[in-house]
């Protein structure tokens, strides 16, 4: 059976109330016989009392991460857990190292910490961060191609009443285009601004602003103004119908984030 140690919320062993239950995953890893895949001893060293502790230097792969904030809310998450004597994450390769205290802390704290925090940890091991990469990156362009089809399909939506003089489009068909292309807006909203709404989430529950809240406010406007007058054309808003700009923001923003993320792989 893995050994586990006890620890109140705050990451303390002893007594106290128990952390939040952790999943079989990470209680494998609290066993000694498998740190020695994800990290290495260090001498020991005396504390303040003149103990000497044994110390610990392990290695994670972090997952959910895209900008240097997201490092910060990592570090953040981890600082203040008792045992964890440095923490320090390379958001270019999205790797996490920390040393700490056997004797204090124990694996599954740390992995609890940082999903409530929003993110994902798994052990830096060769056969880890490549799989992990390929998941992200696989995962990343099904969102990028999913938005630019959706943005060139509501682009030869919107084109008509761009074009088109008073009196040469019917209101029918206006109407009927403006329904096609809020249609096409929902997988661009659901699945292909998933990253974006689920860090501006993630950064409400923190009580951080991070880069995900603008952008995530934007499309959440723009969706909504333009469902208002998709919904009630004669309206006060039966005009702001902005379809084909929400759907080109998300691909454009996605573009940058799938070459950054291709540059940052071969820079790591």
């Amino acid at each position: 059976m893995p050994a586990t140690l006890a620890l109140d919320p705050a990451g303390r062993a002893g007594g106290g109330p128990p952390c939040a239950p952790a999943r079989g995953d990470e209680l494998v890893l609290d066993d000694p016989q498998q740190w020695a895949s994800f990290g290495r001893p260090l001498k020991p060293r005396a504390d303040h009392t003149g103990d000497p502790s044994p110390l610990w230097e392990s290695q994670f792969l972090i997952e959910g991460m895209h900008c240097a904030a997201c490092s910060f809310n990592v570090e953040a998450a981890l600082s203040g857990l008792h045992g964890v004597e440095q923490v320090h994450v390379d958001a270019a390769r999205q790797r996490l190292r920390l040393r700490w205290r056997p004797n204090d802390t124990r694996p599954s704290a740390w992995l609890d910490a940082v999903r409530r925090a929003g993110y994902g940890l798994v052990p830096a091991t060769v056969s880890q961060q490549t799989a992990l990469q390929r998941r992200e990156s696989r995962l990343a362009l099904w969102r990028w191609l999913v938005a630019g089809l959706c943005m060139m399909q509501v682009m030869m939506y919107a084109y008509p009443a761009y074009t088109a003089q008073p009196g040469e489009l019917a209101a029918d068909s206006a109407q009927l285009l403006r329904w096609a292309s809020w249609v096409l807006c929902l997988p661009v909203l659901l699945f292909s601004s998933g990253p974006f709404l689920r860090g501006a989430l993630r950064d409400l529950r923190s009580g951080r602003m991070g880069m995900d809240l603008p952008v995530a406010l934007g499309i959440a406007i723009t969706f909504g103004v333009s469902s208002v007058a998709t919904f009630d054309p004669a309206g006060p808003l039966g005009q702001e119908v902005y379809f084909d700009s929400l759907t080109m923001f998300v691909f454009f923003l996605l573009s940058g984030r799938l070459l950054e993320a291709r540059l940052r792989e071969r820079s790591a």
